[in-house]
Order: C-alpha cells, then structure tokens, then sequence
C-alpha cells in the first residue's frame, strides 16, 4: 500500500522521532513542517494515523504499521546502496528515499534475503524485521551473510557489524577489523582463525555470527 508521498515521509519522521524520544506533539509539529513544508498532522489525525492524548503525540496501530513498512524500505534501500552497490555519503539518503516510496513487497523481500537479513540500517538504526526474516530464509541465496558461514579459504569484505550485541567487538575495531576491511578464514576449526593483512586473528564463533559480510 503507497500513499501520498507527504504522508509516507511524516509517517516515517514520526517513527523516527519516537526512536529519540521526541513524542511531544508541538516539538512533533514543529519538526514536521520543517521537513516537509506544511501542517500536516492534522489530516494525519483525521485519517486515523495518529493520535493526540494531552501533549503525546503516537502513531495509531494503523499508523504504525505503516511507519514500520517505509522505515524497513528505506532502510533496505540504505543497505543495498551501501553493501551492494558500494554508494557513500549524502547520495545515500536522498537515492533511499526515492527508493522506499516505489519498492513493492516482492522486492522488498528479494532485497532482504539479497543481503542476508540486516538488523541494523547503515546508520546503526534498527531495521524492522519481515516476514521473510522470520521465516530465515536460506542464506545461500544471500550475497551479505555472517561471518561464521564462510568456509576456509574464502575471502571478504566486512560491510558491517553488530557491535551492541558484542562488546569484544570494540577491541576487534583496534585491530583493523571493521567495515570496510578485507578478511580470509585461514582456519574454521577447532577455532575461527581470520588473516587480516600481515596478522592472524582468533574469534569465537557466537562473534563472528555479529560481524556481516560481502564473500568476494
């Protein structure tokens, strides 16, 4: 379901601002006529969108389902410029943008399961899960699959990393891996050992599983 394409995008910076916890409903206003140029949350109110309770400003159920739809498509799109197609900086934004509001849900899901189920946007941001991801997919057919399921001998790039489900992960930046950084797995077993430029370094399986990559 597309909807006016001033709707999808207050719709989304709503969901956003809930993300910072700005729910205030002046603050929320404020914010959105500057984004988008026009008051618009009182017809967001009158088709059911959202809803004012005292100063709190929410998404209504319908309302959130929808931000939830173009956050996920916008954020696909982010990783599929930026893992895939290797795009960077503000081109990222406004090419995510146009890109979330024509995507249907067979692309949508060819694009997920293309880039192995990210749980996080090129930001760090969440990226809400799908129905493909719950039902996992074979991560065969994916192009951006953890770390843990390469095989010896095969090299990578490191696209992005999980580093708030692992602290050891901050350590691991210091040694050069980090996105961005080509690996090759010397060895699978009894250890994961990773050849990194001159060095070899050991990690624990459950680790790798956090660390996303593009097989090369």
């Amino acid at each position: 379901m597309h909807l006016d394409k001033n709707i999808e995008e207050a719709l989304s910076y709503i969901w956003e601002f809930r993300e910072r916890g700005i729910e205030d409903s002046q603050e929320v206003k404020k914010r959105l006529r500057e984004e988008i140029g026009q008051d618009i949350v009182g017809g967001l109110i009158e088709n059911g969108y959202v809803s004012q309770i005292g100063e709190k400003l929410s998404l209504s159920e319908q309302g959130n389902n929808l931000a939830r739809d173009i956050i996920r498509r916008q954020r696909l799109a982010e990783r599929l410029l930026v893992d895939v197609l290797e795009i960077a900086g503000e081109a990222v934004d406004s090419i995510a943008c146009e890109f979330e509001h024509i995507i249907s849900p067979e692309v949508e899901r060819s694009v997920c399961t293309l880039l192995g189920h990210p749980k996080v946007c090129p930001h760090g941001s969440p990226l809400p899960e799908g129905d493909c991801c719950r039902k996992q997919e074979e991560f065969s057919k994916s192009i951006v699959i953890s770390l843990d399921k390469l095989r010896q001998g095969e090299s990578a790039k490191i696209v992005y990393m999980l580093t708030t489900a692992h602290p050891e992960l901050h350590k691991l930046l210091s040694l050069g891996v980090a996105p961005g950084a080509v690996v090759k797995v010397h060895q699978t077993f009894p250890t994961l050992i990773l050849e990194i430029g001159e060095q070899q370094i050991a990690l624990d399986k459950k680790l790798t599983a956090n660390i996303y990559v593009k097989k090369l």
